[in-house]
């Protein structure tokens, strides 16, 4: 039976009791037991991605995306445990392959949204922190950015809006910020923010803000798609919360990058780019309602078994 996102969390809550373990040999017992949990959970999951029906498929990616949020909402499995357990299991080359597929219509519309959320969440560094996990990076390393920049030109916008968070957590990685660029992700992200709805807005936005982040070559090419354009209607005319952010972005970019291109190291850019990224997801649940691995100390919502 395919592993649900009910079933998923299910599983979770009864490892909860074990996360509280204090003594050193309860804290092993607990990560021996998580690991096996774990283990188990993403093989059947692996198996419905390969080798399950269009709908299976579908309920494996979406299962994928609540774990991954889950881990770091509750914590049973430390967010990195989780991640590098989906890395070593091939969960994401999984995920990239059907992303893939997706573009040469072998996969459905629900799949695709339900991969892109998973490898955004994956991709996510652990949040109570500003290191960088690399996990990003790895998701890139996986070939994720050639196809989640052609979903952004998708003719379904609930795709579209789903790529554009991807890309923004991809784009926190200064690697993966260049190989967006290459494949031209300032073009079709500039659109959905002029075209898209809100979602997609605040989406398209965060996506732009990460990619220009310490990156001249990037704050030019937003410029050229018509990135001013976007951000001064935002500015004036957006949604309350997403005006001083598409305003502050409009200030780095109109006045010559100067704020954004200041070389930094790889910890601070780190830093920065997961201020942002608490920055954009706390507007989102604001305005979206729906729990993220992104805003720590975000309250829980009782009633959010599945992702939307």
């Amino acid at each position: 039976m395919t592993p649900t996102p009910r079933k998923f969390r299910s599983a979770l809550l009864l490892l909860l009791p074990l996360a509280l373990a204090q003594t050193p040999e309860e804290a092993a017992a607990h990560e021996a037991n998580a690991q096996k949990q774990l283990a188990d959970m993403l093989t059947d999951s692996l198996a419905m991605l390969r080798h399950g029906s269009a709908a299976s498929v579908e309920s494996a990616a979406e299962g994928i995306a609540a774990l991954a949020v889950e881990t770091t909402v509750s914590q049973p499995f430390h967010p990195i445990t989780f991640r590098n357990a989906a890395l070593k299991a091939g969960v994401v080359d999984e995920l990239t392959r059907l992303l893939v597929d997706a573009h040469d219509g072998k996969a459905s519309t629900r799949a695709m949204h339900f991969s892109l959320l998973a490898l955004e969440a994956i991709a996510t560094d652990d949040p109570s922190t500003d290191l960088d996990n690399g996990h990003a990076l790895a998701v890139c390393k996986a070939g994720a950015v050639a196809p989640v920049v052609t979903l952004l030109r998708h003719d379904d916008e609930m795709v579209q809006v789903a790529a554009a968070g991807c890309a923004a957590i991809l784009a926190e990685c200064p690697q993966c910020q260049a190989a967006l660029l290459q494949q031209g992700a300032a073009e079709p992200l500039v659109a959905l923010g002029t075209y898209g709805n809100d979602a997609a807005k605040m989406r398209a936005v965060a996506a732009l803000d990460l990619l220009a982040l310490n990156n001249p070559a990037a704050q030019k090419r937003i410029e050229l798609a018509g990135g001013l354009r976007l951000l001064g209607g935002i500015a004036k005319y957006g949604d309350e919360g997403l005006r001083p952010i598409a305003s502050e972005l409009l200030g780095g970019l109109s006045g010559g990058g100067g704020a954004k291109a200041v070389a930094v190291d790889a910890k601070a850019h780190a830093s920065q780019a997961h201020q942002a990224r608490v920055k954009h997801s706390r507007l989102w649940e604001q305005r979206v309602g729906i729990r993220r691995a992104y805003a720590p100390g975000a309250p829980p919502h009782p009633d959010d078994d599945e992702l939307s």
